[in-house]
């Protein structure tokens, strides 16, 4: 559930300038937690971690030799 609340708030922050303003004053991952929560999304460090790692895959995957072997042509 959480997880769903961490792109909410990017997509927040992505949309209303005044968050996005906020949250690139932000100097650490406490601080742009703090502002999640204060806007009311369910957003903890896990989340953060999480969505590194998946970032990490998804790029590993679209730079691999494997990947191209599964797409079709």
């Amino acid at each position: 559930m959480s997880r769903e609340a961490l792109q909410d708030f990017l997509r927040a922050v992505e949309h209303h300038q005044g968050l996005r303003r906020d949250a690139a004053q932000c100097s650490n991952d406490l601080q742009l937690l703090a502002l999640a929560r204060r806007h009311g999304f369910n957003v903890i460090q896990r989340d953060l971690c999480d969505d590194a790692h998946e970032s990490d895959i998804i790029r590993w995957f679209e730079t691999s030799r494997i990947q191209r072997s599964f797409q079709s042509t």
